[in-house]
């Protein structure tokens, strides 16, 4: 390595030289990628230098004796612990012979206040384990089944041309009438009101709040309100029609109409005399709800002046900081427009506890899984309020993988290491509460973030990044206790290049992974049995990412590659539709292990439907705890929501669910299909 770049000093900010990837091939970082995240990850260390006797939080687990700094031990060396639960211990540190002492085991889980001589800290408390789908089922074996689906996606009547909550519920009620326990959904993360070209889910403003866009009006106002609001806009019933009957959504139109009919509830029937309960639900939001409505109005103000203003780090100095007297001098001057903001989220938020309690009502034993994404927009709301907890000047993504030959910048940013241990890792709690505030599950993407994310230079191509090494233990463990206090199970996406080591830990902690059927295979390329699928992750036949079963069996996922020239190196178009004629046998023999006779169907549309039903048949045989049948392979689509890779060459984020008169799930052959998954899970 270039002696300019100290391999102690890559080791103390938690720096990667080295990778490998999914294949087992060794990479080495260039020493000038180096160099670029080196100084980033330093000006960070010098922004957050000085270093408390104890930090102010401390990480713990149940049972288990905790480390702390060697300074704190100075007069008698004994200590004293508030519990959450009003009782308190008392006890003696006891040093050690590197120089650290041990607090005793804690017996109870929960933040508790640590006093040691003159220094404070707050004391988490972990349970070993996150709850559980057997705590959740009320049985130590359970085979559950569930659904997934893209809100957005979702129809109903009069919803403007984007699915909406009520449309959540609605497909829960369904669901659940079929014998489902859950429905994993796609991200309901708060986006940029004044960007409504930005619409992916994973890229989001802020984890803390919620989309606006995907409330459903009729959870608040009247239907007299609502046709009153839109006879005052031109035209408007016109478009909303159009925009409900496409097959695409136009995210810019829709939401524009959408917000032009917010904004006339709010001004006409919300302003004039605040419900109670909204002026409730501001006043528990508090600091953060202020902050992210102030942002809003601020972002829109600021884009009006130009392009310039969509980035709050191209804001005026004065504005760059939640904190100063501009910026409250701002909200002050306009507080229609931050009402406004605080009034949507009050609306979601109204929204989405509905469809919770439709699913938990209708019998659902887990309810709604909530998705959590990796990082948020560096120009969002949760950076701008939180700015020392993530990491500026820095990209995230992948590294090339099986889901991505040419690897991923995903345009995010995640929270900083540093600044998360500065700042008690509060930033990263107050996400994880958001996330489960709602359902009985939280899915978290990319969870290998939690052991190392890979950053890359900004600007800089995928293959210009390194790994950065995150606080892992502690951060599964605030993870655990966050589950077991709002009773709700934890999935990770798990797929790509993953560390063994991170999986080890993952299942001692309970956090489930992610088994989907295009990668449940031995070492030799086959696919597993269903018996041989982990107990301890959730099954599933595919994700918003990867192709649906239709869509496999047919080839479309190489077609879109080769139409966006994606292939990658190493590669050819020839080699993988051969490979995937392999495969297709393979799946055959093993969806149809019962019946090893079976005709293998041909590729067509018909074909692909009767591989779709062996492999909802086949997936509720698996010896998966709970599994997932994605909307789309109920229904036996053909495209997939996300192509990852992409940005305009394929409609990711904008397909709908195709439109009925009926209830989605009321179709013979879906009902049949809903049946064979069930039918597997009854199997003892």
């Amino acid at each position: 390595m270039d002696e300019r770049v100290p391999g102690a000093r890559l080791r103390a900010l938690g720096l990667s030289s080295r990778w490998q990837d999914a294949a087992g091939h060794r990479h080495h970082v260039s020493v000038d990628n180096l160099r670029h995240l080196l100084r980033v990850l330093e000006k960070e260390e010098a922004a957050l230098a000085e270093t408390p006797v104890l930090p102010p939080l401390v990480v713990t687990e149940v049972d288990r004796p905790t480390p702390l700094p060697g300074d704190v031990l100075r007069g008698s060396g004994t200590f004293h612990l508030e519990l959450e639960d009003g009782g308190s211990l008392e006890g003696f540190l006891r040093a050690q012979a590197d120089g650290t002492c041990r607090l005793p085991a804690v017996p109870q889980p929960g933040y508790h206040r640590l006093h040691v001589a003159d220094a404070v800290t707050t004391l988490a408390v972990a349970p070993a384990r996150c709850c559980s789908v057997a705590m959740r089922a009320g049985s130590d074996h359970p085979r559950l089944w569930g659904m997934a689906a893209q809100i957005y996606g979702l129809r109903t009547a009069h919803d403007g041309g984007i699915g909406n909550f009520s449309a959540v519920e609605s497909l829960a009620r369904q669901a659940a009438a079929h014998g489902a326990d859950a429905l994993a959904v796609s991200p309901v993360h708060a986006m940029f009101a004044a960007v409504p070209q930005q619409y992916s889910p994973y890229s989001p403003s802020s984890r803390l709040f919620l989309n606006v866009l995907l409330a459903d009006p009729r959870c608040v106002f009247s239907g007299h309100d609502i046709t009153m609001a839109m006879h005052a806009q031109k035209d408007m019933g016109d478009d909303l029609a159009r925009l409900e009957s496409a097959a695409l959504i136009d995210w810019p139109r829709a939401a524009r109409l959408r917000m032009a009919l917010l904004r006339r509830l709010y001004d006409d029937v919300i302003a004039p005399a605040p419900p109670a309960d909204m002026t409730d639900f501001v006043a528990r939001g508090g600091a953060p709800l202020r902050r992210h409505a102030i942002f809003e109005a601020l972002h829109a103000h600021e884009i009006g002046k130009g392009s310039k203003g969509a980035d709050w780090r191209m804001w005026p100095a004065s504005l760059r900081r939640p904190d100063s007297d501009e910026v409250d001098g701002f909200a002050r001057s306009n507080p229609s427009e931050v009402g406004f903001h605080e009034f949507l989220q009050w609306m979601a938020a109204t929204s989405l506890r509905r469809a919770c309690e439709g699913a938990r009502g209708a019998g659902m034993k887990i309810g709604l899984v909530m998705d959590m994404a990796i990082g948020v927009d560096p120009a969002g709301s949760q950076c701008w309020a939180q700015q020392e907890q993530f990491l500026t000047g820095l990209s995230i993504g992948a590294p090339p993988d099986v889901l991505s030959p040419m690897g991923q910048n995903w345009g995010l940013t995640g929270f900083s290491p540093i600044g998360l241990r500065r700042h008690g890792y509060a930033a990263f709690i107050q996400t994880l509460r958001a996330g489960f505030a709602h359902g009985g599950g939280l899915r978290i993407d990319h969870v290998m973030g939690l052991q190392r994310l890979w950053i890359i230079p900004e600007g800089g191509a995928p293959t210009d990044g390194a790994y950065l090494a995150f606080p892992g233990q502690d951060l599964m463990r605030l993870i655990a206790l966050e589950s077991l206090r709002h009773a709700a199970i934890v999935v990770g996406e798990d797929l790509g290049t993953v560390a063994p080591a991170f999986r080890r830990e993952a299942r001692r902690h309970s956090i489930m992974g992610m088994s989907v059927l295009w990668f449940q295979r031995h070492g030799d390329g086959t696919f597993m049995g269903a018996g041989e699928w982990p107990p301890g992750s959730v099954g599933m036949t595919g994700t918003h990412d990867l192709p649906t079963v239709a869509g496999w069996w047919l080839g479309t996922d190489i077609d879109w590659r080769e139409r966006l020239k994606q292939v990658g190196p190493r590669r050819s178009l020839r080699a993988m539709r051969t490979e995937r004629q392999a495969e297709r046998m393979e799946l055959w023999r093993v969806l149809n292990a019962q019946a090893p006779s079976a005709p293998v169907p041909p590729i067509t549309p018909e074909g692909a439907q009767e591989v779709v039903d062996a492999a909802a048949r086949f997936l509720g045989m698996t010896a998966a705890q709970l599994v997932i049948l994605p909307l789309e392979d109920a229904l036996g689509l053909i495209e997939q929501p996300n192509l990852p890779g992409t940005v305009d060459g394929h409609p990711n984020w904008r397909r709908r669910y195709p439109a009925s008169t009926r209830p989605i799930l009321s179709d013979a052959e879906v009902a049949a299909r809903l049946a064979l998954v069930r039918k597997g899970r009854d199997v003892s």
